[in-house]
């Protein structure tokens, strides 16, 4: 049975694919007190005498969502630091996968169903996209490390800012749905990354970098209307500016030449109802409380 070395555990990835990892794997997610991340010192003991065949890197220095990591004047070097260190004991372990992010491409531009090779179009000018975009660099010519480049991913437990939450919480508190801008994006349920992780897992990889997505694009105004439906709602949808914004959707036609998955992902509308079940069920015991 591998033995995987997972960071950030107790962040949104973390907590939903775990625990189905767990029925195959060792799973070892140490805290913040038990392993700082930034300590280089640290993370090569604990890799070295953990024996680890995989590493799993989906901690994420965010100061909006954690408060694991410092102010977002330091979330460059913080991002920065933590992949060093572990990419620094990449002869300890098999191989690591981490999660990147479709802000590689720079969201300054338009993301239109955008291909791998085509990352290297502009440096990203935002410090996330940035820090993101250098991974991917060593990513590329390391012998062991997998960028999963991650776009809109959705499911249990997500932020109250993400937009399906979002959508479905305005019609739990019967108020209208409200966009600043519309435009498409490609969303993938947080079960079917699991899926893509377990593959690369088990599996050799052609590639260094895959675009994670489902494939399919709505646009945010659609996707509203589908949770308005869903929900039987009455109130408006109210797109606050009539200018769209920029597309974020990839192409996955690499990982689907390799693995075939994107035939067993969650559609939308499917993905839409459990969310709005687990999302009614939040509700509910908050109002209990």
């Amino acid at each position: 049975m591998k033995k995987i070395l997972f960071t950030g555990g107790t962040g949104f990835v973390g907590k939903n694919i775990i625990p189905i990892l767990k029925e195959k794997y060792i799973i070892v997610s140490p805290s913040r007190k038990e392993l700082d991340l930034k300590d280089t010192e640290a993370v090569k003991e604990f890799v070295q005498t953990g024996h680890f065949d995989i590493v799993l890197h989906a901690a994420n220095p965010n100061p909006v969502k954690s408060s694991d990591f410092d102010k977002i004047g330091t979330m460059f070097e913080d991002s920065m630091r933590v992949f060093m260190n572990l990419y620094k004991v990449s002869n300890m372990y098999e191989k690591m996968i981490y999660l990147g992010s479709g802000a590689e491409y720079d969201k300054t531009q338009d993301i239109i169903e955008i291909k791998e090779d085509e990352v290297f179009r502009s440096l990203p000018k935002d410090i996330y996209g940035c820090s993101k975009y250098i991974m991917n660099e060593l990513a590329l010519y390391s012998k062991n490390i997998y960028n999963l480049r991650l776009f809109a991913c959705y499911g249990p437990y997500d932020h109250e800012s993400k937009f399906i939450t979002h959508c479905i919480r305005c019609c739990l508190n019967n108020e209208p749905i409200t966009i600043r801008q519309n435009c498409y994006f490609d969303y993938i349920h947080v079960y079917d990354l699991e899926k893509v992780i377990e593959f690369m897992i088990e599996n050799d990889m052609a590639y260094h970098d895959y675009n994670i997505a489902s494939g399919r694009k709505y646009s945010l105004e659609e996707i509203a209307l589908k949770v308005k439906k869903k929900m039987n709602s009455e109130q408006p949808v109210r797109i606050l500016s009539k200018e769209w914004n920029k597309e974020y959707t990839a192409d996955i036609s690499r990982l689907e030449k390799e693995s075939h998955l994107s035939e067993e992902f969650i559609d939308l509308d499917q993905g839409i109802r459990m969310q709005i079940e687990y999302e009614k069920e939040y509700w509910d015991e908050k109002k209990s409380c």
